[in-house]
């Protein structure tokens, strides 16, 4: 017959161990929790695993205990519990009673008493026990029936230590781990021992004398110094012992049925990790079993094959009457943004349509269309762009996305990056959806309509729809608690449509100048290489780190700036503090950076170019960047650099969809520092934008105490590198680097800056401590991101989360105000029936596909919609430039 198991845990070993563990986490309200997320996980790992019939869990008490009286140096110098980890215990013991743990704790003794007794007590009945700890002097209590699961330091690596482990690695019995320690000391717990012997004496030592009596009875055996330390510290040895030795006969009153694991599983468990945003755990306890339960009539729809016309008008009919639809479809990869429709089901009143290769694909696209287009009728989804961009290859035009889960999930968790369907039931609904393989089709030119009757296809989008119905109301519950209802709604949703038509128009490609620029970069390496194999003094692979580290440090004798495991570093930031040293550094950094430009610019866009119209389809992510920004990929069109001449040129290649277009392109003047003037609300800064000035010009003259008239070029761009430097969070050694002055010269910059803007400093303090409370910043439309950075016990973490506490308002707002431009801009470009069309947004710029006719109404609607964005204390500002291709507009 088996015997019982009970699992004993050292709560106080398991805290510590989970909270340096674990990256620093925090709850939507700020609550530091990876500490209660690491012990839950590990608590739940070891019921699931080991499914033990006991368990409990066992703390030290604030109080001294008996020790302390013995030795009054006992543990001290013990640095004080973290403060983040202080806010957290209490929850720990909280989460314990809820999943109805038995905890333990008594004054005067230490968890390891407790737990020795338990583990003594029980053990002596035959009951297996397993202690967690990952405290090594748990391994004297080992015995027949108790063995130590001892946590290291990857928390989910744990070494099982029994009777014949023990033996192994020590040579020694469990219990005679006691004398080793009365030897050796432990300076965690400022046992004094016997100074200046370490462990391997210590062990053998007790291997052949078996106890410290055993060793001083043969001490005349001992030589030299350590037989002197022996006999020094002979009363510490006794002592230490003492301290050392687990009591296992602690006066404490518990029964066995008190273990018993029964019900951690429980709606109120789940709840509290609800609560403090730790859904992983609250899913594994059922968080939302009991909302699956009421729903479950309503996510178990009927389901019906369509394969006729009439039933598309009995469709039309109910969405019409019921206003709101739920949609999940199967798109196909795309091959230059061209999707296509391989699958659908619909969800209307109490009934899922699935739509079957019955039906002629005219009828369908004619049913979609009538559908779709009904401004009446809500639409709910998930990821709408790619439906979009399918719709605009069809000529229909979409209206009233009025949920979308994809960018819901975003707003609520935006440093998250899994969005997936699969992803977001698994974490919200605790439901694991199928997995499908290939499908989506392969091809540019299959007939997609024909392959949605597949029938995985089928079970897959009806299953996925189910599941969107819960998705949507604890999505849309969560977006409405955060206070992003609006952003949603009036920004985000807007968004996609205006994303789909960027994905859908591309951008035109003169290959003639892409060509001609393609032998221009060609030709310039082949120059710049043989220049730096003349200063080299021989040819060699220049794109090779360890070559290229041969010939500057060992041939041309240039000091070691870093090292690495490879061997001496040769990236940017080294060549970049090698220049003064010799001139074929500035030849490296240009082949470098033109070598960049040809094979991702040049080289790179030729793969990719769509033969037929010659342009360039980018993917443009609405879910990526933490701060709201629109990023761009495959290829990053955001991203072509411009500081170089050579980086602008690239611009040139890209031009409108025809000869007679030109292009429009309207870039907002310093958002980002207007946006700071209004959030901090400095009078001098406001005036400042309000008046008209260059900014740079005026901040110059504050801090310099110069007439605007004699600013030279050198203050404006120390004021411009701080104006921006402060936005991104820089202190003094970075703006000293950026400047090329000292430290001490950067400082008093900044101390002369802040003393002209009292109130831009004032922001930067407020904002770094409320990110220290809340554990979240927003932007002024509520959008929030959280940045568990800042209350790390490391400083250079700290340090970080502080740059994106000062950075991430300001971004965001500009952000959300550039999103809000863009809508507005595409809608009346839309609603007035313009040929004209906006074709990219870069940052602060929008570029506009624009008729000739119509430069002067698009530059105006450009103009006006940017502007008025949103009501700031200070203005916005647009440049306006017209242009045959890209670099012509700047």
């Amino acid at each position: 017959m088996t015997n019982k198991k009970m699992i004993i845990i050292d709560g106080n070993s398991l805290v510590y161990r989970t909270f340096y563990g674990i990256r620093p986490m925090t709850s939507k309200k700020g609550i530091p929790t990876n500490a209660i997320y690491g012990f839950a996980n590990i608590l739940l790992n070891l019921l699931e695993k080991h499914k033990p019939d006991y368990i409990g869990v066992a703390f030290d008490e604030k109080k001294p205990t008996f020790r302390h009286d013995q030795y009054e140096a006992y543990k001290a110098g013990r640095l004080k519990m973290p403060e983040e980890l202080q806010i957290q215990l209490p929850l720990i013991y909280k989460m314990l009673d809820l999943l109805d743990i038995r905890r333990i704790a008594i004054e005067g003794f230490e968890a390891d008493d407790l737990i020795g007794t338990i583990a003594k007590c029980y053990s002596a009945e035959g009951i297996d026990v397993h202690i967690v700890t990952g405290d090594r002097d748990a391994f004297q209590l080992v015995d027949e029936n108790i063995l130590v699961l001892f946590t290291k330091k990857g928390i989910s690596d744990v070494d099982t230590m029994d009777e014949t482990e023990i033996k192994n690695i020590y040579g020694i019995k469990p219990k005679d781990l006691i004398e080793v320690k009365a030897l050796m000391g432990d300076k965690s717990d400022n046992i004094p021992g016997v100074a200046g012997v370490g462990e391997k004496t210590a062990l053998k030592l007790i291997q052949e004398y078996k106890s410290i009596e055993g060793v001083y009875e043969n001490i005349e055996s001992q030589k030299g110094k350590l037989k002197e330390k022996l006999i020094n510290d002979r009363e510490n040895a006794f002592m230490s012992r003492q301290l050392a030795t687990i009591i296992t006969n602690v006066p404490v009153d518990f029964k066995l049925e008190e273990f018993i694991t029964a019900n951690h599983k429980n709606k109120e468990a789940a709840q509290f990790f609800n609560e403090l945003d730790i859904l992983s755990i609250s899913n594994r306890l059922g968080s939302f079993e009991e909302i699956i339960e009421e729903k479950k009539l309503e996510s178990t729809k009927k389901v019906i094959d369509v394969i006729n016309t009439q039933m598309l008008n009995d469709i039309l009919k109910k969405a019409s009457y019921e206003g709101e639809i739920y949609m999940t479809w199967a798109i196909s990869n795309p091959i230059y943004n061209v999707r296509e429709l391989q699958g659908l089901a619909i969800g209307v009143q109490d009934e899922i349509y699935y739509f079957t290769d019955q039906l002629r694909i005219e009828e369908f696209t004619a049913f979609i269309k009538e559908l779709v287009e009904d401004d009446k009728i809500k639409k709910i989804g998930h990821n709408f762009k790619d439906f979009l961009v399918y719709c605009m290859h069809c000529n229909i035009d979409m209206k009233n996305i009025n949920f979308d889960s994809y960018i819901a999930a975003y707003l609520i968790e935006p440093s998250d990056s899994r969005y997936d369907f699969d992803d977001l039931a698994l974490k919200y609904l605790n439901r694991s959806m199928k997995s499908k393989e290939d499908l989506l089709g392969k091809g540019k030119n299959q007939i997609s309509f024909l392959e949605v009757g597949v029938q995985d296809k089928r079970e897959n989008l009806i299953e996925k729809l189910e599941a969107l119905l819960l998705l949507h109301q604890v999505l849309f519950e969560k977006v409405t608690e955060l206070g992003m209802q609006d952003l949603l709604v009036n920004i985000e949703l807007p968004l996609i449509e205006v994303l789909a038509s960027f994905e859908y128009q591309g951008f035109k490609i003169n290959v003639e100048e892409l060509n001609r620029l393609d032998k221009q970069f060609d030709e310039e390496l082949i120059k710049l290489t043989k220049e730096i194999y003349n200063f080299a003094g021989k040819e060699f692979n220049i794109n090779s780190p360890k070559q290229l580290g041969e010939i500057l440090f060992e041939e041309l004798k240039l000091p070691v700036i870093k090292k690495t495991k490879t061997g001496n570093s040769t990236n940017a930031e080294v060549l970049e503090k090698l220049r003064q040293y010799h001139p074929i550094i500035e030849k490296l950094l240009e082949y470098r950076t033109i070598a960049k430009l040809s094979s991702t610019y040049i080289k790179g866009f030729k793969g990719i170019i769509e033969g037929e119209k010659n342009k360039i389809y980018s993917f443009f992510n609405q879910t990526v960047t933490t701060t709201g920004r629109i990023s761009s990929s495959e290829p990053n069109l955001q991203n072509i650099p411009i500081k170089l001449e050579m980086g602008r040129k690239i611009r040139g290649i890209f031009i409108p969809s025809n000869e007679e277009n030109v292009l429009v392109d309207a870039d907002y003047s310093q958002i980002e520092l207007r946006v700071l003037a209004h959030i901090s609300g400095d009078e001098t800064l406001i005036n400042s934008f309000v008046k008209g000035e260059d900014i740079h010009t005026r901040t110059a003259s504050e801090i310099f105490n110069t007439p605007l008239g004699e600013v030279t070029n050198l203050q404006r761009g120390h004021a411009k590198a701080i104006n921006f430097g402060l936005i991104y969070g820089k202190q003094a050694f970075g703006l000293a680097q950026d400047l090329k002055i000292s430290r001490k010269e950067a400082q008093e910059y900044i101390d002369m800056y802040f003393g002209r803007y009292p109130k831009v400093e004032k922001y930067m303090v407020d904002i770094v401590n409320n990110a220290k409370e809340k554990g979240y910043v927003t932007s002024i439309f509520g959008r929030r991101r959280y940045i568990p950075e800042i209350n790390s016990r490391n400083k250079v973490i700290v340090k970080a989360g502080e740059r994106l506490a000062l950075n991430t308002p300001i971004q965001g707002s500009a952000a959300d105000i550039i999103k809000i431009a863009m809508i507005r801009v595409y809608d009346e470009l839309k609603v007035r029936g313009l040929e004209s069309k906006l074709i990219l947004q870069v940052h602060d710029e929008l570029i506009v596909d624009t008729n000739p006719n119509e430069i002067d109404e698009v530059s105006s609607i450009v103009k006006f919609e940017m502007e008025s964005a949103t009501q700031l204390s200070v203005p916005l500002t647009v440049d306006i430039n017209v242009g045959k291709n890209w670099y012509e507009t700047k």
